[in-house]
Parts: C-alpha cells; structure tokens; sequence
C-alpha cells in the first residue's frame, strides 16, 4: 500500500514508559496484556490458533475477524463452513471464502473465542499489500468482546472488562458515532473551496495506516481542474494536500489528507476514512460498548503544534496521487476540527 517517500517530520518525542503506564499490572479490570508490534502505522497482535502463531492485524474498520490460509495450518485446523462472497470496498476487491462458526486465538492463559470468522485461501485476489506481514485481521467482533486500550511506549495492548472506569485515566474522550456497530467520527471541518464548515462522516479505521481520506465527487470536483479530473480519473490518481487538525485540545500539522477520484463500492454511507496514523500521538483505548475513543497524548505540547510524518504515504486502494497546495486560493491554512465530547473528563 505505501506509494511513494515524501519528507519526513521530526520524530514524537515520547514520555517515559513508566510515565505514560495506564495502570497497575495487578489491575483486576485488565483480562490480559499483550505484546504489539506497530508496522507501517498499524498495530499487529501475534495469537496462536490451534498452536499456529498467526500475526493479527488490528482494524476496527474490518466488520468481523479475518483468518488467511497459513502452511501451518492442517485440514483438521480450519474446518471450512458455510461459504460466502467476501469483499473490502476500500481495496475495491473481493473473494470467495467460509464462515467458520468457532475459531479459538490464545497467548498464554488469553482465549478469544470468534463464532464469525472468516476464512480466506486466495490471499492474491484480495490485495498484496493488504495481506503483507498479515496472516489475519481481528475486526469488530473483537472490539465487541473487550475495551482494547494500545500502548504504543509498552508495545502491548491491554484488554479490558467492559464497564471499567476509564476516565481517571485518560485527558480525552471523543464520542463515537455508531451507525449499527460501525464506528465513526463527525469531523467538522472547511476544506479549501469551502465557504464554511460541513460535518463529514468518517470511518473510524485502525486498519488504514494512512492519515484522512476523503471520497466525495464534488470535492474531487472542487480539488482539480477539467483537465485533471480527466486524466487522474483514467489514471486512478487523487489529490493530497496538507492541512493542520485540531484534534480534541491537540493541533496537529503537516496531515497528509487524501481526496479520492472514486468512491469504493458499498461506501455510500460514509464520506472518508481516519486511519492508523492519526493516532500515534496517543495512548489510547477504544470502547465501543460506550461509544468512546479515550486519549492521551504521548507528546508534551508547549504551544507548539505536533508533526506525523510523512516519510512515506498511503492512499488505501493504491492509488497514484499528485500533491497541491491549496493555501493562494483562500489566503489562510485549513483547518480542520473533529469534534469533541462536550463531557468533562478529569485528569
């Protein structure tokens, strides 16, 4: 999925891990604490199924848990259920596989038991670089089970029983918007050819390792000229601009914003995606029985807005970009706002 290197910003200078631990390990609202590895962005979980070490990606964005056929795998292993037709609308693909009624994944004495996995042999119909370094994908069946708090400084992510107290450990919380059990942020926002904000909906996607995409023609109407629209729609090229973000109390610069040439199927229902990279800043914990997104920020701000980088880019259905700069058509920098939680949360 990356496209191409662009300049990198400075490096998110860290609290201590002492510093920024969430809680005691003898905590008896954390059912277990796990090792991560974040690549490209994303966060990834290495589980074991049927005594198979198998790399899970965590994606909120997934509708339920996703397993890839893997040579460790025996016949008796996966045994192959009801078949269906599989599709990612972001990737603009789709396959065949199975939906297995009971999958178990383990680390240690942890147990996750899925009754809606999905099962997936043909890995190359679906996207090389979605299925890179992933032998699975842990969707929304695993966000129902647990509030899953990631702690980038630890490398470990920490799964909590449902109805802890969350709030005198975290300066943040945004409320999700679900539509069904899909989550989503409101993200106000006045892109460049705006005459005032609009609120946009946007995927709340932990499995994109990008930063903001927009899919909406008349932004992509808007964001380049006949000649352009022409020939990026032919060639399958967007537009990316770089605005600044308010984000809760954090003002974040230099937000790669992708505006796509065409909308994925199946993507009526929404205007965009937030991926993996806008939370790297953040300690945080995703709660979607509450609707909740709780942050801390892993940066110390004196005024100062706070840079991703940018080192390498990434548009979620590959697609070529062309990057403008839209500042001398409006006279000012865009700003773009998510809004927050109208709820006091102590610090």
């Amino acid at each position: 999925m990356p496209v191409t290197s662009l300049h990198a910003a400075p490096p998110i200078t860290e609290k201590p891990a002492a510093e920024e631990a969430s809680q005691e390990e003898a905590d008896p609202d954390v059912l277990a604490r796990l090792p991560i590895e974040i690549i490209n962005n994303r966060v990834h979980v290495t589980l074991k199924v049927k005594g198979t070490p198998v790399q899970m990606l965590l994606d909120t964005g997934a509708s339920t848990s996703v397993l890839f056929k893997n040579p460790g795998f025996s016949d008796e292993t996966i045994k192959a259920g009801e078949a269906t037709d599989i599709s990612f609308p972001a990737f603009r693909a789709a396959t065949k596989g199975y939906r297995l009624s009971e999958v178990d994944f383990t680390a240690g004495d942890f147990r996750f038991t899925s009754h809606n996995t999905l099962f997936i042999e043909n890995r190359d119909e679906i996207s090389g670089d979605l299925s890179f370094r992933i032998e699975g994908i842990l969707g929304r069946d695993f966000f129902d089970a647990y509030i899953v708090e990631v702690i980038p400084s630890q490398k470990t992510m920490a799964l909590i029983r449902h109805g802890s107290k969350l709030g005198d450990r975290f300066k943040y919380r945004h409320q999700l918007y679900m539509d069904g059990r899909t989550p989503y942020l409101l993200h106000r926002s006045r892109l460049p050819w705006e005459k005032r904000p609009t609120v946009k909906k946007l995927l709340m996607d932990t499995g994109y390792p990008g930063g903001i995409v927009l899919w909406d023609d008349r932004h992509f109407t808007q964001a380049t000229n006949p000649t352009e629209r022409e020939q990026f729609k032919a060639e399958n090229k967007g537009v990316i601009y770089y605005g600044i973000i308010k984000f809760g109390r954090l003002i974040f610069k230099n937000i790669p914003i992708f505006i796509g040439p065409n909308a994925p199927t199946k993507t009526d229902e929404r205007e965009g995606i937030i991926g993996a990279s806008m939370f790297l800043p953040f300690r945080y914990a995703i709660d979607l029985e509450r609707n909740s997104l709780w942050l801390n920020p892993r940066v110390r701000s004196f005024g100062d807005a706070y840079q991703i980088s940018n080192e390498v880019i990434y548009t979620p259905g590959n697609e070529g970009f062309v990057v403008k700069d839209f500042s001398p058509r409006i006279g000012i920098t865009p700003t773009i706002v998510l809004k927050r939680d109208t709820e006091v949360v102590p610090d």
